[in-house]
């Protein structure tokens, strides 16, 4: 009986390692390794540095202790990356998202579920890209994985640091357009093959939900204005908050019922964040003045001011922890400002800066190339670098000559497209080397890539989500930071499975791509599924008031989760959803 089991067990476990797999380099000899990763086509990630071959070649695996220094600096690099991500869509490419679409006129609603949610979720949608259908087990559990953990635990984190009524129409309509999505994904994988239509059935199912958000708020706007007819008493949540915030500058403008905003996720949040630090250094026109005083005259002292990676206020107000971590980051925000132009509605001149924005145009362009790593193309028998440095040229010299250092020039806004090309491409590169080390690490520690997807993967790109959603549930609004962990998590899974599997689709000859799918796939599923459940059947319970023990039952779902899916990835236990009879 018991070695029936066994077999059992090993013949519907986690999937095997191929001898073509990189975690297969932990059979080879000790002095063979580093010849077999080389040589081995999956050790090859396509980052720009080759990590697994610096950490089994470089640091070696025939000293231990060589070998775990070399592991704890790949995941000090990991972090640091991370920081990167962060910092490049808080800065860079948010307010150029927030500036298109003032541009095309979007209404805050259809800007909430479409461009800005882009933004919220550029990172997880990037990693996503970046793996590539190859990477099947480590997008799909990373996307259902982070699902988990922000239903789960940031949503449960802002019932518990702050109680509140929730709206529940708006929920009800999340949650299950939601847990309809997560039955057809499961539908959708169940024989491990994408064709093209069903790829295309994930991003008509989000232009579906923006159809129906529409409608809502159409119906809604209808009923707002047919009731503002009659006197009406305020909501007490609003006019506490209104109350306890009195200085009405410091306090991002958000309608007294928020709808639509609740579909604003987590980079979203962070925008009202750092626009709410924003105006409390400039509560009015005179503290704009001042600002203005403090700036250097001069073309290139203005330069120098506006590429300086450490601004003096955020020095002078930060703590030591903070201090440091303004540091590390030093280089990369010194590059990123040398190459990003930025649109920035909160910032003296919305961010107009003659000499740095006429070195971005000439520069900028031809950068791209590098980005998309197509610089060795050629236009004819000339190069495209020096083609696109020559208009780049052109074109920021004819600027320089029109415009004036002190006057935001009419077309200022365009730059808004330019530095959203320039920060997504930005955002790509470093997922893309996020994955390459994530990958490595994995290989290094016999992890597989699924159980990768669900931790560090997942934390990673939602640790944004955790910070500022709670932060917005304690400044006293904890109904848009709760909502935002229901519109967001949906529109990054449906984004990223939709787009990654239709381009590979697309591009097979038989329209359809293979999906090598993890064990751990269903048990991700069925805790989304749980968690959003037990969101809906509380609320209802409690009349729609998110206690603090609401977040105790998140976390308890969250940690099962968790746990059976460490057990199962050393073989404990059996997968959830694998057949176990004899």
């Amino acid at each position: 009986m018991s070695s029936e089991l066994s077999k059992n067990f090993l013949k519907h476990g986690p999937l095997p390692i191929r001898e073509d797999d990189c975690s297969y380099v932990w059979n080879i000899a000790t002095e063979d390794r580093c010849e077999w990763v080389r040589n081995t086509e999956d050790c090859d990630t396509g980052s720009v540095l080759s990590y697994t071959e610096i950490l089994f070649c470089t640091f070696g695996t025939e000293n231990t202790f060589l070998f775990t220094v070399g592991l704890m600096m790949m995941i000090a690099w990991l972090l640091y990356m991370f920081l990167i991500l962060a910092t490049t869509a808080d800065n860079f490419f948010c307010p150029s998202l927030a500036v298109i679409a003032g541009i095309l006129r979007l209404s805050d609603n259809i800007a909430g579920v479409t461009i800005l949610a882009f933004g919220n979720g550029a990172p997880d949608i990037f990693t996503s890209l970046a793996s590539g259908a190859d990477e099947g087990i480590i997008m799909f559990t990373e996307l259902i994985g982070a699902g988990v953990f922000v239903t789960a635990v940031i949503a449960g984190s802002v019932a518990v640091v702050k109680p509140f009524r929730v709206l529940l129409k708006p929920l009800m309509r999340d949650a299950c357009f939601y847990i309809v999505f997560v039955c057809w994904i499961s539908y959708v994988i169940r024989d491990g093959t994408i064709h093209l239509w069903e790829a295309v059935s994930f991003v008509l199912y989000y232009l579906l939900f923006i159809g129906v958000v529409v409608i809502m708020q159409i119906y809604e706007n209808r009923e707002e204005r047919l009731k503002s007819r009659i006197p009406s008493v305020p909501d007490p949540d609003i006019l506490r908050t209104y109350l306890v915030n009195k200085d009405a500058a410091a306090i991002p403008k958000i309608p007294v019922r928020p709808r639509a905003v609740n579909l604003q996720t987590k980079m979203d949040v962070a925008i009202a964040i750092e626009q709410m630090r924003d105006r409390t250094t400039l509560t009015s026109e005179v503290d704009a003045a001042e600002q203005e005083v403090n700036r250097p005259k001069g073309l290139l002292k203005e330069f120098l001011y506006d590429i300086s990676p450490i601004g003096e206020e955020d020095w002078r107000t930060a703590s030591h922890l903070i201090k440091f971590v303004l540091i590390i980051r030093s280089p990369v925000m010194l590059l990123l400002q040398l190459f990003v132009p930025v649109v920035n509605v909160t910032a003296v001149k919305r961010g107009w800066s003659k000499l740095l924005n006429c070195f971005q145009l000439c520069v900028t362009p031809t950068m791209t190339l590098f980005l998309l790593n197509v610089w060795r193309a050629h236009f004819g028998p000339v190069s495209v670098v020096p083609i696109f440095l020559l208009l780049g040229t052109v074109i920021g010299v004819i600027v320089f000559l029109t415009t004036e250092a002190d006057r935001v020039p009419r077309y200022h806004n365009v730059f808004a497209f330019l530095g959203f090309l320039a920060a997504m491409l930005s955002v790509y590169l470093v997922a893309r080397e996020v994955m390459g080390v994530l990958q490595c690490v994995g290989y290094a520690c016999s992890i597989s890539d699924a159980m990768l997807g669900i931790t560090f993967l997942a934390w990673g790109n939602s640790i944004g989500d955790l910070i500022s959603n709670v932060t917005i549930a304690r400044r006293g609004f904890p109904r848009m930071a709760h909502a935002a962990c229901f519109g967001g998590p949906m529109f990054n899974t449906l984004l990223g499975l939709g787009l990654t599997y239709g381009l590979a689709a697309g591009s097979h000859p038989a329209r359809h791509v293979n999906m090598r799918m993890s064990d751990m796939a269903p048990g991700c599923l069925a805790f989304l599924l749980c968690s959003l459940i037990s969101t809906i059947i509380y609320l209802t319970i409690t009349g729609s008031i998110a206690r603090r023990s609401y977040g105790y039952l998140l976390y308890s779902i969250y940690f099962a989760f968790i746990l059976i899916q460490f057990l199962s990835e050393h073989r404990v236990i059996h997968p959830l959803g694998t057949d176990h009879r004899p």
